[in-house]
Formats: structure tokens, sequence, C-alpha cells
């Protein structure tokens, strides 16, 4: 057993490697101007990046914002060192763009989030660096009265939806009148009804069906909507649901008329903490009929533009767990990292479902459709036109 002065050498000395390290690594990174890009993003995520990289003390560091609504630049690999984006196909799709990120960095992320950034070919084109989810939120005083589980599968969110009829005027809302919550939604119904490989089957359709901007939806599509009809139908869903905003979602929790919502881990995070408080988060409940399933869970990733050594450190610095720790906190996101703590339980809980789910982390059809904004409306509109008729 060591001595205690021994054990203070040994502590000291473990101190000061990882301050000489850290010196290394401010001293490699201010050798250039690190230019970091900012695409598709929201404000809490540039902050808790700009947060994190300003702890480095670079003396050079320039930020962009890059115009989400149009595509990537042809030669942001030229102007940048660091992308910061939500993963999408568009950002998949400039990989030969990309410098590959160093396979190690992986190894601080649990095996199914590494999934979202592989390349078939071998290695990944990004790095995660935080996670979002499309949640069920269950109030939880309407559970309660009712002494009901958090439904576990699909058709048991059936029965619960059913029972909470009893005591709620709207079991279950989305606010399908904004785009990406529609895509959310319908991409966690697929999901959950035909698994990961049913799912990405059916964007394939849904990338050629928007692509060739067609007037009619692909079969593998009305499938998963004619399933939501049903629900609607039968008042488990609010049949106007396409029609509600996230303003509308606040007002119905206010006057307390819901079962459950249906929205992203950010949409939670800008709802008052006096009526969100209420409401539970889980995954989507899956139907049991595919071995395979993931979770609709967008994924903030950082791409590597340059080669040179510093952007490759900084990189690595935003998967190191007092960074991930720091990004969660900020961005009030899930960390990707398997051993930072995460803001919340919520954010614990959605980096624990993506890491335990054989398909990991998924995006949604917003995300892997590369076609402009305006198309991607014009795809939500034939859907709410489908589902409204």
């Amino acid at each position: 057993m060591l001595k205690k002065r021994q054990l203070l050498f040994v502590a000291g000395g473990a101190a000061l490697l990882i301050a000489a390290a850290f010196l290394i690594v401010c001293a490699v990174l201010n050798s250039g101007t690190v230019k970091i890009a900012f695409y598709g993003v929201d404000g809490r995520v540039q902050a808790a990046v700009q947060s994190e990289v300003g702890k480095m003390n670079l003396r050079r560091v320039k930020y962009t914002v890059l115009d989400a609504g149009a595509p990537l630049p042809k030669n942001v690999h030229k102007k940048h060192s660091i992308l910061i984006a939500k993963n999408s196909l568009a950002v998949k799709n400039r990989a030969r763009d990309f410098a590959p990120p160093n396979e190690a960095l992986f190894d601080a992320l649990p095996i199914s989030i590494r999934k979202a950034t592989e390349l078939e070919s071998g290695g990944h084109y990004a790095l995660p660096i935080l996670l979002g989810h499309f949640e069920m939120a269950y109030y939880e005083t309407a559970r309660s009265k009712l002494g009901l589980s958090v439904p576990q599968s699909y058709g048991a969110l059936l029965r619960y939806l059913e029972r909470v009829k009893e005591t709620a005027e709207i079991p279950l809302v989305c606010a399908g009148a904004e785009d990406p919550e529609l895509f959310g939604f319908v991409s966690a119904m697929s999901e959950s009804l035909w698994g990961a490989e049913g799912y990405k089957k059916m964007l394939a359709a849904a990338r050629e069906s928007s692509a060739l901007n067609k007037n009619t939806l692909p079969e593998s599509l009305t499938r998963v909507l004619d399933e939501v009809k049903a629900m609607q139908k039968s008042g488990l869903l609010f049949s106007k649901w396409t029609k509600v905003s996230l303003r509308d979602l606040r007002y119905f929790m206010q006057e307390r008329k819901l079962g459950a919502a249906a929205m992203f881990l950010s949409d939670r995070r800008e709802i008052e903490y006096n009526l969100i408080k209420y409401y539970s988060s889980n995954f989507f409940p899956r139907y049991d009929n595919a071995e395979v399933h993931g979770i609709i869970a967008p994924q903030t990733v950082a791409c590597l533009l340059s080669k040179k050594s510093g952007a490759a450190l900084l990189l690595g610095q935003l998967v190191s767990s007092d960074a991930q720790e720091s990004l969660s906190n900020l961005s009030q996101l899930a960390p990707t990292g398997s051993r930072a703590e995460a803001f919340d339980r919520q954010a614990d809980d959605v980096r624990f479902w993506a890491a335990s789910s054989s398909a990991g982390a998924l995006g949604g059809i917003e995300e892997e459709c590369d076609v402009s904004k305006e198309r991607l409306h014009a795809l939500a509109q034939r859907i709410r036109a489908y589902l409204e008729n």
C-alpha cells in the first residue's frame, strides 16, 4: 500500500501531466486561426460550443453561422476548420470533403451512438457531440389518477390512451402545424411500427418523392399515415393535430386538457417549468414486430474540415468528459460521451435509450431528405392533406 506522501506525489505528477498536455494542446491550437462554422444548430448549441472553446484560451478563433435554409456551401471545407451541424443526409453527402476524425475519439461514445455517422466503406464522417430526441411526454396527474404504467410497447400505448380518454379531453397531441414536429411524429410512428430497417425504406421512398416533388405519397409512407388516421378516428390522437402549433400545445397544457404530448426534447426546454414539470418523458413505444429498433434522436455533430493538428485536437476536446458535461448543461441536450454527467434526468435518459437501442440514434424525415426547405415544406403539406381527408 502506498504511503500518503507517495500518493500525493503520484497524484501531483498526474496533475502536472494533465496540465502539461492541456498546455501543449493550447500551444498547437494557437499556432493559427481556428475557424468554426455552425450549420442548422440552434442558439443554445452555438453558445455551448463557443463557451467550451473559450475555455481553451485560444488567441484566434473565428465563428461563422451559415444559412441553414441554403445548401451547405461547396467550399465550406476550404474556408473553415470545423463544422458544427445537425447531422443530416446533406452533411453525410459531403463526407468526401471532410478530413476523417481520429477513430480513437469514438471510444468515448457508446457503440450504438457511434453508428449515427458511420460510413458504409468504414470509418466515420463526423463526431456526434449532442443528442436531441422525439419523445412521448405523459401527463403524470392523469397517469397517477388512473393508476397506469408508462407504455412500453405500441399496443400498450393504444390501451393507455383509451383509458386516458376517461379524464383527458385530448388523449394525445403533437404540434403538427410545425413542419419539424410533423416530420418527427411521422418518423417516430414509422420506426415504431416497422423497426429501423422498415423506417429506412420509408425514408428512401420519401426522399425520392420529395426530390421529384411528386404529388402522390409513396405506399411505405401512406401505410404509416393510415395508422395515424386510425388513431385520429378513434379519438386517441387529436383529430386536428396537424393544425396545432407549439403555442397551442402550451395552451392545452395550461388548461390541463392533455393525456400525453409527442414533442422534441428541444420543445420541452422552451415550455415553462410550471407546465412541463407535470409531464414525464419516455421513448416512443415500439410495435414488437422487428428485432432492430432505434430512437428518433437528431444529432449535433462536429465535422473536421482541416487536416491541421490544431483542429483535430480541438475536435478531441469536445468529447472529453468535462466538455461533454458543459455542452449538455448549456444546450440542455443529451451528451454523447459515456461517462459525462448530463444536464438532467431527461437528457441522461436520451443517451441511455440511444445507447441501449440496437440501431442507435436515428435522424427524422427532415434530416434524411436532402432537398430544399421549399420541397420539404411541400412534402409536409402533402402529408397534412392526406391526414385531413
